[in-house]
This record gives structure tokens, sequence and C-alpha cells, in this order.
């Protein structure tokens, strides 16, 4: 976040404790400086994998093959349960990489009944210049923090999704 980013977030909290002093600034210029990072951060991200042609729901399907190990394939069910996604949103996301030529269906060979989903030739070479790009993308973002200050923010965005997830509406008590 740039500078002109911080003032306005450090402005809006003055205002807030000027007209409403009761309500916690603190907590807004928190979740404001997340959101402008994520916002800043998400177009960074976009913009190097649209470079190969992908977007970021494609490069997931993609990426999270190319991670799982040669031969490359998944299940739907696997595929899907491994990106926190429905089953509707996977086969969605499956069929745009299918009518590209970088994925396939083909029969589990531990199940003929079944289908499993696998990267084609290209479909790996693709994935693999992708995640180098995406790699060294958010390595360049993070070039501003110290090997320290990383690892501090890495324990102190755990706490904090461990926080929200503990403290939402309707989280599990």
């Amino acid at each position: 976040m740039d500078e002109d980013g911080d003032a306005a977030v450090r402005t809006m909290v003055q205002q807030w404790e000027r007209e409403m002093p009761d309500v916690d600034g603190a907590a807004m210029a928190v979740f404001g400086r997340l959101s402008r990072v994520n916002s800043a951060a998400s177009k960074a991200i976009d913009d190097a994998l649209a470079s190969h042609g992908v977007n970021r729901s494609q490069f997931d399907v993609l990426a999270t093959l190319r991670r799982s190990g040669a031969p490359f394939r998944l299940s739907a069910g696997e595929l899907a349960s491994s990106m926190l996604l429905s089953p509707a949103a996977t086969t969605n996301r499956i069929d745009q990489l299918q009518a590209a030529g970088l994925v396939e269906r083909l029969a589990d060979p531990a199940d003929g009944r079944a289908v499993v989903v696998g990267l084609t030739r290209r479909g790996r070479a693709l994935a693999e210049r992708a995640v180098r790009t995406h790699s060294e993308n958010e390595r360049r973002l993070l070039a501003g923090l110290s090997e320290d200050d990383e690892r501090a923010l890495t324990r102190q965005l755990i706490a904090l999704g461990r926080s929200v997830a503990e403290n939402a509406p309707g989280a599990e008590a």
C-alpha cells in the first residue's frame, strides 16, 4: 500500500474518532489496510497470470493438478476438495480448461466407471510457466519485508485467521 493509501486509512480513523468516538476506528483501520493490500495484490496477481492467458480460477486448477505430482491427475471430487470449491464450480472450471486443451478427462485406472482430470502436456507446460511467474511475482510483492518481518506477518495472519473464524457471526464456539 502506498503512502497515500495509508494516509487515507489514517484520515478515516481520525474522522471516526472525531465524529463517533465510541466506534473502534483501530479495528476499521486493520481491515481497511487488509482490503487495500488485497486489492493491490490481487491486481498484480491477475495481471501476471493473464500474461499466460489464464485467470486465477483456471490457474488454481492447473496448479492444483501440477502440485499433486505425477501423473498430475485427480478425481473431480479431490480437485474440488483441494480447492475448497463446490463440485459445480469445479466442473465449470474443468470444462473451460478442457475446451482450451489444457486438461483432459480420463477413465480412472482404479475404477473404470469413474473419471479423473489430468493435465495435458500443454497444460503441464503452461502450469509450470505460470507457477514460476506467480511465485516470482509474489516474492516481488513481498520484497519490502525482511525475512523476520515476513515470518512475523505470517504468524499474525494465522492468529487473525483464527480470530476471525472464532468470532465471525455463525462461528462455532
